[in-house]
């Protein structure tokens, strides 16, 4: 079974502030070895997530990822063990602190769905509402 995932966040600046350099330089590198790890299938480009998200009514300080992945281990193994492990231990550099879930995970049957923003939007405020479900959950321990 494929799995979806919508990771989000607030940047604490804007993109072209220089206090983002670090974290904005990365992106290019965390995607193509996210593209090059085993189980992952899919994302939403860059381009077309931040038309998502301006369309949502957010500002260019969200961050999101929208991509799908053979299993909740290979995400698992992608986010913590290869160097996105390392970024990720120096989010509170880039990214404010906010309430509730940052991550929501789903099953997907066909694993040629392609979901919208808007879709793992609204399955994280489920999540943020109602808790784990079949429409979403995070990290199962």
């Amino acid at each position: 079974m494929t799995i979806a995932q919508m990771n989000w966040g607030r940047l604490t600046f804007s993109p072209e502030d220089p206090r983002l350099k670090d974290f904005m330089d990365s992106l290019d590198e965390v995607y193509r070895l996210a593209e090059r790890h085993p189980g992952f299938l899919w994302r939403i480009p860059d381009e077309v997530i931040a038309q998502e998200i301006q369309a949502s009514g957010f500002d260019n300080r969200m961050s999101a990822t929208v991509s799908l992945w053979t299993s909740l281990d290979a995400l698992h193994d992608y986010t913590y063990n290869s160097l996105h492990g390392v970024y990720l231990k120096r989010t509170s550099e880039w990214f404010e602190k906010v309430d509730g879930p940052q991550l929501v995970v789903w099953d997907v049957e066909d694993g040629n769905i392609r979901p919208s923003f808007r879709e793992a939007w609204e399955r994280l405020l489920a999540l943020r509402e109602s808790g784990p479900s079949a429409r979403g959950y995070g990290w199962r321990t």
